[in-house]
């Protein structure tokens, strides 16, 4: 495990942290804010600033609750999203095409 991997580990196992992820949940409303489905156990509370000089920083509204299928969906996509913004345009045909031929 690297350094910056052990800093981010540490500050989510602060205090701090689990003060923020409750208040963090309580205004999301219990629910993943992608999808709107409650949130799950083990649920995640997704920093958007990747900077890990600024992970520490719990103040503002750089979070978004979301289930674990959704985080990784978020970073899964963001990898390709910041080099090609035309993904989305792409993966929006091939999920109606998806749609249509399931017809749901």
């Amino acid at each position: 495990m690297n350094e910056v991997q052990k800093k981010k580990r540490n500050i989510r196992k602060s205090k701090a942290w689990d003060a923020k992820r409750k208040s963090e949940r309580k205004r999301a409303g219990n629910k993943d804010e992608i999808t709107l489905k409650p949130l799950r156990k083990g649920w995640a509370l997704h920093h958007e600033d990747l900077d890990a000089e600024n992970y520490g920083n719990l103040e503002g509204d750089d979070f978004l609750c979301v289930n674990n299928l959704t985080h990784r969906c978020i970073h899964w996509l963001y990898t390709y999203y910041k080099d090609d913004e035309s993904i989305l345009d792409r993966l929006e045909c091939e999920l109606e095409r998806m749609k249509k031929i399931n017809k749901k």
